[in-house]
């Protein structure tokens, strides 16, 4: 047991070694680009292609994260698990998001994280906006917040008040658990505001999609207008494996069911979950329960998928392509980046996309010097450059105000 012991002292301490080294830069699992100089020919042609056919007042990125670590009163939470040293695999993905953020000074994080996304879309031009994700707490089945369960929390006026400051390059996706006793006046409340969606994330939220439950919630929706926004499938950035059922693409049919708009992220695209729709109950790929869901005609107007993360190195592949070869259902996509996923080298690899036939040698140099400059712009150059069999998502999957009747 000693033995044991000093083994795990020793690899705490070999960890805390390097994840103190990766906050100062000597690991480039993330980077902070920056804007150093015009772009070169084939850089700025690719870019001035990828905007042709949208209208920049129309464009918006609907999965972006707006995390914190509670610095000026903002509100946000992180769990002291994920910050914690004597956690390594927890922590060290805790530092890498932090890097990828732009996150040097831990006493005023929040601000920086802010300032950091209005200085990336200051210097695109042209700029369509990001929509910033409030995420809730974890909540038990008696409606009582479960603290421990708890990965990050940000609240819905620290959403709202960011882009009330700088409305040129934002727009707020608030975030209510649907078994909170306040959950209907809070919705009401977040939308008055100025929310256009909600962001459920099931599997760290403890929310079943599929309860009878969450019935008033989806009324309540529907009459304000406002889509659900709802992960589906597995969940690797927060710890939810004992919850990872409840991303189960299927479930989401009750909502649809309801007349619910719902926005299904990633497009279910990663692990696999129970078909319930089988006797036996087998279980298959995510991706293919939502691509089910997907062809069945009666949601045509209220299923939506997105894109977010579809094109890190982990889900790039057949979901990918199958979306991409089915242009007849490109009005029901709607893009987003999942920023700041993008930022960390070892998700986004271009030399994959080369490899896996989605873009050009000569395309990859140019997206290459894009992310230099900034990673947002990055992956929206990345959605707009893809293509299989011919095929690159339509323009309408970047200007989504069909899934989202409440943008101003």
């Amino acid at each position: 047991m000693a033995l044991l012991t000093r083994r795990r002292v020793a690899l705490l301490a070999a960890s805390g070694a390097f994840l103190g080294s990766l906050r100062f830069g000597e690991h480039r699992l993330a980077r902070q680009p920056s804007q150093d100089g015009p772009y070169a020919d084939p850089t700025a042609e690719l870019l001035a292609r990828c905007w042709k056919g949208l209208d920049p007042t129309r464009v918006l990125d609907v999965h972006t994260h707006l995390v914190g670590l509670g610095t000026g009163g903002s509100g946000c939470e992180v769990s002291e698990r994920a910050r914690s040293k004597t956690n390594p695999g927890e922590y060290l993905k805790f530092s890498i998001y932090l890097e990828a953020a732009g996150i040097t000074d831990d006493s005023r994080a929040d601000q920086q994280y802010v300032e950091r996304l209005v200085q990336l879309m200051s210097a695109q031009q042209p700029h369509g906006r990001l929509l910033l994700m409030a995420f809730d707490r974890a909540y038990d089945d008696a409606g009582q917040v479960l603290p421990g369960a708890t990965e990050f929390f940000t609240p819905n006026d620290w959403a709202l008040g960011v882009a009330k400051a700088h409305p040129e390059h934002f727009a707020v996706c608030g975030s209510v658990h649907p078994y909170r006793p306040d959950a209907l006046t809070e919705l009401e409340r977040v939308v008055a505001a100025g929310a256009v969606a909600i962001k459920w994330l099931p599997n760290a939220m403890n929310i079943d999609p599929s309860s009878p439950r969450c019935d008033a919630f989806y009324d309540a929706l529907v009459r304000l207008k406002v889509p659900l926004i709802c992960h589906a499938g597995e969940e690797k950035a927060v710890h939810a494996e004992e919850r990872q059922r409840l991303g189960n693409p299927l479930h989401l049919r009750r909502p649809l069911s309801r007349g619910v708009t719902v926005v299904m992220a990633h497009c279910a695209s990663l692990g696999q979950n129970p078909d319930l729709d089988a006797t036996s109950q087998p279980w298959v790929d995510n991706f293919d329960l939502f691509w089910r869901m997907f062809q069945e005609p009666q949601w045509n107007g209220l299923l939506y998928g997105e894109t977010a993360a579809m094109a890190l190195v982990n889900r790039l592949g057949r979901p990918m392509q199958t979306l991409l070869e089915h242009p007849e259902l490109h009005h029901r996509l709607v893009n987003g980046s999942d920023y700041p996923l993008p930022a960390i080298n070892v998700l986004m690899q271009t030399r994959a996309m080369v490899e896996k036939g989605f873009i050009t040698e000569a395309e990859r140099t140019a997206l290459n010097e894009l992310d230099r400059h900034d990673p947002l712009l990055f992956d929206f150059a990345v959605k707009r450059t893809l293509a299989w069999k011919g095929q690159r998502f339509a323009d309408e999957v970047f200007m989504p105000q069909r899934a989202f009747p409440r943008l101003g």
